[in-house]
């Protein structure tokens, strides 16, 4: 490989990285609320459901809105996008509107649970990164250990 295909190769994401990211945001929520139940207070836990909740479906709108985008004419995506983006915050709006009158939200909470897909979002990629730095960086030629053959591939995990 090249320098110049290494910088190009280095942050290379597949088609099923954001259902990946929408997972784990999830199964961590989930484990983050359970864990929340048992030590924090039960607004607490409450407020960051909420926050996760709100998280949550707003990436799953953005990877939809898209996905739309991707499909369908460049005429057509302005009026998309535009159409979209107002559904989405006008319903993250009243989500958090309600949030706030009808319940004692704990806003730090809140904000950590808004959080939640983006702290993901962030370590998937900085793995990524860091993986494809060490596959790069790291030059182990092949050679027999006792009776095993150790053969390591060039283009690395």
């Amino acid at each position: 490989m090249t320098r110049e295909n290494e910088g190009k190769d280095f942050l290379s994401l597949d088609a099923g990285f954001p259902d990946r990211v929408l997972k784990t945001s999830f199964y961590l929520s989930v484990i983050t609320i359970v864990a929340c139940l048992s030590y924090m207070t039960m607004m607490v836990t409450v407020s960051f459901a909420i926050g996760c909740c709100i998280s949550l479906v707003l990436y799953k709108m953005l990877w939809w809105t898209v996905q739309y985008a991707v499909r369908n004419k460049r005429s057509e995506i302005k009026g998309f996008f535009l159409k979209a983006s107002l559904l989405k915050y006008g319903i993250v709006g009243v989500m958090l509107l309600s949030a706030c009158l009808f319940l004692e939200v704990q806003v730090e909470a809140l904000a950590l649970g808004l959080g939640m897909v983006l702290i993901v979002l962030v370590m998937k990629i900085g793995s990524r990164i860091l993986v494809n730095f060490m596959n790069t960086s790291i030059k182990v030629s092949s050679q027999e250990i006792g009776d095993v053959s150790a053969k390591i591939s060039k283009k690395g995990v």
